[in-house]
């Protein structure tokens, strides 16, 4: 099984630094824990979450093998536990599995899910598609909910006749609807003839003017002479109506690109000040309209590396992304100064009245220098916490 049917963990887990990072540290309304474990057969990795009427709170994550193996899953799995809480994110419960037809090439594995309350008052879910020797990805796939994420209609690809089902990623959070009705899928392409896994990629959008029924491609993106080019992008629309996109690359910063035609075209891109390895970000809008970004604020371990992974971090910018505060440290479990022992990555952020609740894959990690052994696999889980939101 996925997991058990209650899960509201034990104590929080003591952080393991064996130095201080020279960073100030996040307030906590509630410390961060692992209330998901990883199981046998599975890791948790991507996760979704959304507020339901009356508060309680939906949250799944898809299939997933343990992060950066890009293990080809080849088995049928079933569809993914879904997950409620009824105390602000605190304790969750499984309730069965998503109720919704997937008859696709692919699965449910890897990448992430995004939950987003449309103007039409349903629910939208995109996930990442798994396809076996596809470089791990092809077109992401939707689905919608008109009660609630109590049933779905049956998936349905996002792009299908607009691009070719080849290597896509898209990663968890990033579903977004514009203040015109615009939906917005920030995806990455596996660029054509590049390495496994999308190993050079190009960042872009599918979009929609009429809530999902039909998609168009907008411009790629893809930082010139960058290793791994531009991945795994995020976007969030801006006071001025621009959107802005922000992406992982090599060159050690995260990299962001801007649009003045609501996701259809994009500028040159360039690097942030945010030191990042080619690691996991997840990018919102403040309840207060500043931007914050969550990621991993360290150097990478060498040029073009997607290590070290910890600590997770957050930033936030009060100019559209021009400019970003230092880090604030979220979590440094098992950072040290010389090989740090977790991945703390792949952060899904739900705004409260009490404070910001996110939820984020904990890994043990061995650099990638090998594949982790079944017992490593099963240390960390997912893991959530509520942050006070950050001042001014």
């Amino acid at each position: 099984m996925f997991a058990s049917a209650s899960v509201s963990g034990a104590a929080a887990s003591a952080a393991i630094s064996t130095a201080s990072l020279p960073y100030p540290r996040a307030e906590f309304v509630v410390t961060p824990q692992v209330v998901i474990p990883h199981q046998t057969e599975h890791v948790f990795i991507g996760p979704g979450m959304i507020k339901l009427p009356g508060g309680d709170l939906l949250m799944a994550a898809p299939w997933g093998s343990a992060p950066a193996e890009f293990q080809e899953l080849r088995g049928i799995y079933p569809l993914p536990p879904v997950y409620h809480s009824k105390d602000g994110g605190r304790t969750w419960r499984e309730e069965g599995r998503l109720r919704m037809e997937w008859k696709l090439t692919g699965t449910m594995n890897n990448g992430g899910f995004s939950f987003l309350r449309l103007k039409d008052g349903r629910i939208a879910l995109l996930v990442h598609r798994y396809v076996p020797d596809n470089k791990g990805g092809g077109l992401p796939a939707i689905a919608f909910s008109a009660d609630n994420g109590a049933t779905w209609t049956p998936a349905s690809i996002v792009g299908r006749g607009v691009a070719p089902d080849d290597g896509w990623y898209v990663m968890n959070d990033r579903l977004i609807q514009l203040r015109s009705g615009r939906l917005l899928v920030p995806a990455a392409h596996a660029v054509p003839g590049s390495g496994p896994e999308g190993d050079l990629a190009e960042s872009g959008c599918f979009y929609s003017d009429d809530s999902g029924a039909t998609w168009k491609l907008s411009q790629f993106v893809v930082l010139k002479g960058a290793l791994r080019g531009m991945a795994e992008p995020c976007v969030a629309e801006l006071p001025n109506g621009h959107v802005y996109m922000l992406a992982r690359s090599g060159t050690g910063f995260l990299v962001d690109s801007y649009s003045g035609d609501s996701g259809a075209t994009w500028s040159e891109a360039g690097n942030t000040a945010l030191v990042s390895p080619c690691t996991s970000l997840t990018l919102k809008t403040l309840p207060d309209g500043r931007l914050i970004v969550f990621y991993n604020h360290a150097r990478p371990v060498e040029p073009g590396s997607l290590f070290p992974r910890c600590p997770l971090v957050y930033a936030t910018s009060a100019d559209g992304g021009k400019t970003w505060s230092g880090p604030t440290v979220v979590d440094d479990e098992g950072w040290n100064a010389t090989r740090p022992e977790r991945e703390l990555i792949y952060a899904s952020v739900c705004f409260l009245d009490e404070g910001m609740l996110v939820f984020y894959s904990a890994h043990y990690t061995n650099g990638g220098t090998a594949r982790r052994t079944p017992t490593q696999n099963l240390i960390g889980g997912g893991k959530r916490a509520i942050l006070k939101y950050p001042a001014r």
